[in-house]
């Protein structure tokens, strides 16, 4: 996160949860923020015209140079061609075994795994690998930039790809070569959003530039696997495009606002990957089914 934009001004914490008054939180990151903005007429605009690029600016003395704005506004690139993945990276591996918060309980420790998870960061929200963890997976969380070799040499039963920013096309000039060796190799491998679409891109798919991408709460989307109708929550400007995708992979979800693709699933090796994030919860829990769909399918590799 580099800015925020709110309508109502930041309260003191409601929840007994909290750590810290966001206010604090963002002034210790150095992101700035505004508030008192109608993020309403802010979403027309965007669903409207697309996504603009904009500046944050704080001025102490309420001066501003609004023309050397503009153009700084004006100048920024935007995301296509950029990968964002280095910035957010774990700089080392590190094992995780933490799973998901109960009242009363706090977070749990998975002390019992039946899986070991290798999970490729780009990006990867806490809450996916507590998810796996509660699942009955011990996860040994690695660099983005990890060989297929050293992935393969820890014998994992399942690789997961995570989420994460920025052009997948971008990342995937180095995360492709190491995704196709992982699924040549025929380990079970699930991907979440980032990681979603560079499955999509290592067995031959394309992804395209969203005018105003998916983003919060309360997306439908339709799992054909089921027949069900999800509601999720989403995060990307980028979108894989189904009718680049091979033979052996089969369209498994698909958004009811626009009918853009979120989820693939290889019908010649067992992986299968989601658009959305179904760690976060909106449904509440409507995607949890995808984590024991990552076990089940762990489980059915090791019978066979």
């Amino acid at each position: 996160v580099r800015g925020i934009v709110i309508h109502a001004p930041i309260t003191d914490p409601s929840n007994f949860r909290a750590a810290k008054h966001l206010d604090q939180w963002l002034k210790a990151r150095n992101i700035i923020g505004i508030s008192g903005v109608d993020t309403r007429a802010l979403t027309a605009l965007i669903r409207d015209k697309g996504m603009p690029n904009a500046v944050i600016a704080h001025a102490p003395d309420g001066q501003f140079d609004l023309e050397a704005l503009k153009r700084e506004a004006a100048g920024w690139p935007g995301i296509d061609g950029m990968d964002l993945v280095p910035g957010v990276t774990a700089a080392q591996r590190y094992e995780w075994n933490a799973t998901t918060w109960a009242l009363g309980e706090g977070f749990g420790v998975q002390d019992a795994p039946r899986h070991r998870v290798v999970a490729i960061d780009y990006g990867v929200k806490s809450n996916i690998l507590r998810l796996l963890a509660k699942a009955g997976c011990a996860i040994t969380v690695v660099p983005a930039t990890t060989s297929a070799e050293a992935i393969l040499a820890m014998k994992p039963d399942g690789v997961f790809l995570s989420n994460g920013p920025g052009d997948p096309a971008e990342t995937g000039k180095y995360a492709v070569p190491t995704i196709r060796k992982i699924l040549d190799a025929k380990v079970p491998t699930f991907g979440i959003c980032l990681g979603h679409q560079l499955m999509a891109i290592a067995v031959g798919a394309k992804t395209e530039k969203m005018k105003q991408g998916h983003h919060g709460a309360n997306h439908p989307v339709m799992d054909y696997t089921t027949n069900k109708v999800e509601i999720v929550s989403m995060n990307h400007g980028f979108a894989v495009d189904p009718k680049s995708l091979p033979a052996n992979a089969k369209e498994t979800h698909r958004s009811l606002f626009d009918g853009t693709n979120c989820g693939v699933a290889l019908t010649d090796r067992p992986a299968f990957s989601v658009q959305h994030h179904p760690e976060a919860s909106p449904g509440p829990q409507d995607s949890h089914y995808l984590f024991r769909r990552f076990t089940d399918m762990m489980e059915n590799s090791k019978s066979a």
